[in-house]
């Protein structure tokens, strides 16, 4: 064999054995996923921070294999770190449901100007495909009067299909169950 036929075969089972599989982008959406409720002026300022562990706070999606394992998808990604998506999500959902309050993330909202200030931390959060999506978090929440409160939740919601569509809708669905929750607990102005 000569040296351009030695080649020319390295390179067809080279490209034989990459694959083309092409990734695909995924988001949180508000919920509910209707328009939401007619803002008014903000009279108070929520200064959201949010926590998620660094298993799942990646780009790819991390599914549950069983009690102990778990698969990271290469092509099936957040388009965004995961907690960046969620916090964004979860602000978006307490504001459709207190059009009363503004949210901001914790780099735009100066501490000392936030009416409320609420810590999110994502303790666990398992999905499993074909089944559904679980978050347990924990929360403290001070108000500007100095009362402070903490609580936490599991909340649960069932994949709709067998895509991984059905993964970024059930997470969402998780945080707005997270923010009827939390809404419940602001104070009123």
């Amino acid at each position: 064999m000569n040296p351009f036929s030695i080649a020319l075969c390295t390179f067809c089972l080279l490209s034989a054995c990459a694959t083309s599989t092409p990734d695909h982008y995924y988001i949180l959406s508000s919920q509910p996923p209707a328009a939401g409720v007619a803002r008014t002026a903000p009279v108070s300022q929520v200064a959201l921070s949010m926590s998620v562990p660094s298993l799942v706070d990646r780009y790819e999606m991390v599914l549950n294999t069983g009690s102990t394992g778990v698969i990271v998808l290469e092509h099936e990604r957040w388009a965004a770190p995961l907690s960046d998506l969620m916090t964004q999500a979860l602000a978006q959902d307490i504001e459709r449901r207190r059009p009363d309050l503004l949210v901001a993330g914790r780099a735009l909202a100066p501490a000392s100007g936030a009416s409320v200030k609420l810590a999110v931390n994502v303790v666990q959060m398992s999905v499993r495909k074909g089944d559904r999506a679980t978050i347990e978090t924990q929360w403290r929440m001070l108000d500007g009067r100095g009362t402070e409160e903490a609580g936490g939740a599991v909340f649960s919601a069932p994949l709709g299909g067998d895509n991984y569509a059905g993964v970024a809708q059930a997470v969402s669905e998780c945080l707005g169950l997270l923010a009827d929750r939390l809404v419940a607990r602001i104070p009123l102005k």
